[in-house]
């Protein structure tokens, strides 16, 4: 048997498979195992990263809440007219030496706004430890009977019951019930406003000097009377427009005063004949 020949090629360094060069990008791609190992070590990476943080952020927190640095030491407040300092600051639950971070200005907000005479609350802070508390009261204008007597403001909204202290030296609205005010809020408002815009026609008129006005009732249809002066002189005047009517009442007080009489009631709420003019006299 002749021997076979057999010829092995020699492998050069050139021939050798290369980890640094892959010019036709013939690479086998990493096996299933050194990608899983790779994708643990992330994982593990990540989570590592996020303790720290969560542990950094817990312990900042619990310093800030803790710093005597952040504490609460100005308390400014502005607009409190019936209400003082100390009390929208009680009302509020704000404190001077509270944690200016622990602080809920929402909560805050929410209770000074439960007060009757409060109509807009702001609460700001500025650290490292002042509060800003701002609010705007409501203006009573009118005391309304029904028949327990109610503070309402100038446009009509009935928004408190009478108080010791309380301001009273207002213009009286008669003759609305709690079920009407109850049954229908809106026309109850408007119905409070056209008196308190008489009212005030009255007052800058030339009988207010004379015989101030004392009470504005409302009828049962809306109709609206005056009573004025110290002897309680009823001026009917029904329904607007009311300055040609109230004009013709200055007319009536002085014809009774060239005749020495003194009335007790004037009707000028005739809408049918709206010339006519009812006296009764005392």
């Amino acid at each position: 048997m002749k021997p076979t020949n057999r010829r092995v090629a020699a492998t050069t360094e050139d021939d050798r498979p290369s980890t640094s060069r892959d010019p036709d990008g013939l690479l086998a791609p990493p096996s299933r195992a050194s990608t899983a190992l790779g994708l643990v070590r992330a994982a593990l990476g990540a989570a590592l990263v996020l303790g720290l943080s969560t542990t950094v952020a817990w312990a900042a927190r619990k310093h800030i809440l803790a710093s005597p640095r952040f504490a609460v030491g100005t308390i400014t407040v502005t607009g409190a007219h019936h209400r003082s300092a100390e009390e929208l600051e009680r009302e509020a639950g704000i404190a001077k030496g509270m944690n200016v971070f622990s602080l809920d200005l929402g909560r805050a907000r929410a209770k000074l706004l439960a007060d009757p005479w409060i109509e807009t609350a702001g609460l700001t802070t500025h650290l490292p430890g002042t509060v800003l508390l701002e609010v705007k009261e409501r203006e009573a204008v009118a005391v309304v009977t029904f028949p327990e007597a109610y503070l309402a403001s100038r446009d009509g909204r009935v928004f408190k019951k009478v108080e010791v202290g309380d301001p009273i030296d207002l213009p009286v609205v008669t003759g609305l019930s709690s079920q009407t005010l109850f049954d229908d809020r809106e026309g109850t408002a408007r119905t409070i406003v056209r008196a308190l815009d008489l009212a005030s026609e009255y007052e800058h008129g030339p009988l207010a000097a004379r015989a101030p006005l004392e009470e504005i009732h409302v009828g049962n249809g809306g109709e609206l009377t005056l009573v004025i002066g110290k002897d309680g002189v009823s001026v009917a005047l029904g329904r607007a427009p009311f300055r040609r009517k109230l004009e013709e009442t200055v007319r009536v007080f002085a014809e009774l005063d060239k005749r020495g009489a003194h009335a007790s009631l004037v009707m000028l709420d005739d809408e049918a004949r709206p010339e006519r003019v009812v006296v009764r006299t005392r």
